[in-house]
Formats: structure tokens, sequence, C-alpha cells
């Protein structure tokens, strides 16, 4: 790897230069081949290796990350990222074998992916590394050049993967672009052949309105309110260790937390009362002396929360405390109890919260909560978080509710399996799930294959019936042209190999017996 001294400052009229560049290498189909990728795929690897202590000292600096937490929740999702890629590359590469059609016989039809380009990636500040080098595999794996915008408000770790990505990766064909408001106006300005976003649907939108403008593909990875539902059947202490834990984590800051909880009247004592447990085994009764408890990303972050701690006190039954210094707040629950309008209606309600408070409303009937979720006014969530034993709770829940992810008896840990697509629904994101095999199918594009074969097509058994979609149409041409649209006939031309074996060993046994052996097949 090359040694950078220092981060350099790329100014927003710097932007078209830097695109044309990263156009011209990928023209030159340096990106095409197995090799470079896997080549880009190991040095990927090699640098979230040899570069973990300088990534994670940047997020504890940003968000008061402990060491650990930065590798488990971001660098050990980006490793199994890359490490699946680079299993599975010459796979996913591969041509996909379709059935073919009754006109198209004799021919063959294949899907394969063809790299989309070049490509801008804008990542988060609240995981500033996994969301901003999580997409890049597939990209990388993809065959695609890019520019990597990291979020601007985790500015030690933005420095950092500027300084790693330069250090490790192919500096023709992946740029870090660090800036302002102004930079990122300026990057989205230029037409690319992907945005992948990943933040506010605020921003989202904005870059929607800048992507239609160049007709630009985009993946939005958006947020929302995402609900937590606790059925009367639930093992309470098991549902208390995993919602505290996804709540909390990363002081709050995670687009996938749980926002709120509605827990069934009749267990909901019982369950705040673990939930207090639980908070003081993971942070102590005063989390800001704990290690394992993060931070607030800035004082408008602060500011925001702590105004709405105050604005509900009368509504804490744990935590509330508050230290501006430190841009600390306490894990806070705040206890509607029955009172659903209240509930409904408080501020804590009206967004996502995007840190350590937990509003929680006590439900009787399964039927108000269902309907109250499809009908947020932040839009489908990004995930849904339900506990529970009830099968007919359980039910209720995947077939009468829609969101980006669903959890039954966990939460936040489908982001943890690369055989599921990490992603949103309307407001909470669109342009497909990610991770795995589903980023590589994000930053590529499936083309249609058909290969036909001139002497096949002229010979003596296909030419009179391909010929008859030429004109001039006889009553012959019409016929055999209607024919092709039968399902059967579809589903003939494509049949499995081993039932083609079968058909040719009955038609070799038919040749044989009455042409050979001079047996006859009469009717009685």
């Amino acid at each position: 790897p090359t040694e950078v001294s220092a981060e350099e400052v790329v100014r927003p009229e710097d932007v078209p230069g830097i695109v044309d560049g990263l156009r011209r290498a990928f023209r030159s189909e340096k990106t095409m081949s197995a090799e470079w990728r896997r080549g880009q795929l190991k040095a990927f690897k090699r640098m979230i290796t040899e570069c973990e202590k300088e990534l994670c000292e940047a997020m504890h600096a940003d968000l008061h990350k402990s060491h650990f937490e930065g590798f488990a929740t971001e660098l050990m999702l980006v490793h199994s990222e890359v490490d699946t890629a680079l299993d599975e590359l010459d796979e996913w590469m591969k041509p996909t074998k379709k059935g073919n059609s009754a006109l198209n016989v004799p021919g063959w039809a294949t899907t394969q992916r063809d790299p989309l380009g070049v490509c801008l990636i804008m990542g988060a500040w609240n995981y500033p590394v996994q969301l901003q080098l999580a997409p890049l595999v597939g990209c990388i794996a993809g065959g695609n050049c890019a520019i990597l915008k990291p979020g601007s408000y985790a500015q030690a770790t933005s420095n950092a993967i500027a300084r790693v990505v330069k250090r490790y990766m192919d500096p023709a064909c992946f740029q870090v672009i660090e800036g302002n408001r102004e930079t990122t106006n300026a990057l989205l300005a230029e037409k690319f052949d992907l945005v992948f976003f990943t933040g506010s649907a605020f921003v989202g939108k904005i870059v929607a309105r800048a992507c239609a403008e160049h007709l630009t593909p985009c993946v939005l990875e958006l947020g929302g309110k995402s609900p937590c539902i606790v059925d009367k059947s639930a093992n309470l202490a098991h549902t208390a260790k995993r919602l505290v834990w996804a709540k909390f984590l990363n002081a709050g800051q995670t687009c996938v937390a749980n926002d709120f909880l509605m827990v069934h009247e009749d267990i909901a004592d019982q369950l705040l009362e673990a939930v207090q447990r639980t908070i003081i085994e993971f942070y102590s009764s005063d989390a800001s002396k704990t290690e394992w408890f993060g931070r607030l990303i800035n004082d408008a972050a602060y500011k925001r929360l702590a105004k709405l701690v105050a604005g509900e006190r009368d509504r804490i039954v744990i935590g509330g405390d508050v230290k501006a210094e430190e841009r600390f707040i306490a894990p806070t629950v705040f206890d509607f109890k029955n009172d659903f309008e209240a509930f409904k209606s408080s501020e804590l309600m009206a967004d996502e919260l995007f840190g350590p408070l937990l509003p929680v409303y006590r439900y009787r009937d399964l039927e108000q909560v269902i309907e109250f979720i499809k009908d947020l006014p932040t839009g489908k969530p990004l995930a849904l978080y339900a506990y529970g034993t009830d099968s007919r709770f359980i039910a209720q829940i995947k077939t009468r509710t829609t969101s980006g992810g669903l959890c039954i008896n966990d939460s936040l840990m489908h982001l943890a399996n690369h055989e599921l697509p990490f992603g949103g629904v309307g407001n909470s994101g669109m342009g497909g799930g990610y991770h795995g095999k589903y980023s590589f199918d994000r930053f590529t594009h499936e083309k249609a294959v058909l290969e036909k074969v001139p002497a096949l097509d002229e010979s003596i058994l296909s030419k009179p019936l391909l010929d008859t979609r030429f004109p001039p149409y006889n009553n012959f041409k019409k016929q055999v042209v209607r024919s092709t649209a039968a399902h059967f006939l579809s589903k003939a031309v494509n049949m499995p190999l081993p039932a083609l074996r079968f058909l040719a060993k009955v038609l070799v046994a038919y040749i044989l017996l009455t042409r050979v052996a001079g047996y006859r097949i009469v009717r009685d």
C-alpha cells in the first residue's frame, strides 16, 4: 500500500474532473475481469484488517464506540461481506441459464450481470465504516468504479476512510471525496450510473430528485420508526435483553433500532422491570461511566433529544439523565400506560428518534397495534420486531404488517445474515436490498442474452417452422404462430434434462421395436 501523509481537500469545482477520470478507467475495461475484481477485493480485505485500529480509534472519537463495539457492529459485517464475495465471485459472474420460448427453438437463453459503470456511494455518520464500506464490496465485485462520500458529521472516521482507501485501493477506479453541502451538491450534479445513498428521508428526496435529472438509478437506504411489539406470550428475560441491546446500541443512533415499544398490558409491568434490570446489567447505574455506551454525534442531536426528554419528563420511568458537555443522554424509557391518544400525539412519536429514548404504550387489542403501524406518519418501517410464542400472534404480524425486515423474537440480527436482503420499503427505502449476493445484484445489470445458430435455424427440421413468423401469412403460418402461445408448448420445450432423457429412451425403444424387431403397434 502507498502511504498518504494527509487528507487532500477536494473542491466542488474539482468534482467533474474526478468523475471523468473514473469514467475513462471504466471504459478501459480494466474492471471487467474476475482477476481485477478479486485483486481489489483482496486489497480491500487487507485494508480493513490492517487498518482496524485506525478505523476503530476514529469511530471512538466520533461516537465514543469502544474498539470492540466498532469491530463487532461495523468491521465484522464488512469482513463477512468481502469474504463472501471472494468465495462466490466466480459463481456470481457466470451466466445463468434460462428457459426458452417455442419460437426460439433451437436457441440458448441466458442472463449475465454487466457492471453499471461509475457509482456514487454516499455513507452515513451513525455507522460510518459499515455503511460506507459494505456497499463498496458489491460495487467492486460487480466490476465498477466508485466515488465514496462518507458521512461528514463523523469527521474523524471520514478522514480515516479517505486515508486508508487511498493507501490500498486502485486510485484510478476508487476515490474518496470529503466535504460539506457544496461538495455534495457538486457530486449530485454529475451523471453517475448508480447512486447508493444511506441516510435520512429528507436528504434521500434530494438525492432522488438529482438522480431523476439524469435518469440515474438510485438505491435509497433510509429509516423511519421501527416498532417493537411484545405479546403476553413472550419470554420476558429473553425479550428484555434483546430490545435493550438493540435500542441503546450506539446511543440509539441506529436506523433499525426499535424506535418505540408496544407491550401487552398483562405483562407490561414485568417487562419494564426486566428492562430496568437489563439496562443496569449492560451499562451500570450510570451509563456515562461505561465504555459500552456511546455519545450523540453533535450538539444539534443532543439539543433535539434533550428537548424531547424535557417535554415528556413526567412520563419517564427509567433514566432521564443528561450531560450537555459530554453530549450524553442516559437510556430513557417513557411509559404512556394505556393512554393511546397521548402516546400517538407525543413529540416522541412525530419522527424517527435516533437516540436513547424509548416511548412505551400498553395495548389490550392487537388489532389496534396493527392498524397503528399501518398508519405510521413516517410510512412503512425499515424493520419490525415482534416478541412472543403464540403462533396466532406471530402469524398476524407476518401477514398483516409490511416492513423492510422482520425479526421474530430478536432485534437487529437480520442484518447479520448476508443471505437476507437488507433494505426498506416505501419511505424507509427503495431500489432493492443489499448484503451478500444482493449487493452484487444492486451494482450490476441483469442482461438478457439470446443466442441462435444460423446453421440450425436453416436446417430441414427448423426452417419450415421458424419461417412462419415472416410475412406473408397464410393459414398454416397463422396456426403455427398461434400454437406457440400455448403454455404447454413452452413447458415442453423447456423440459428438464431427466425428462428429456426419459423421452429419448422411449423413442429409442420405439425405434428398436418397430424398425429393427419388426413389431407393429395396432389398435384393437
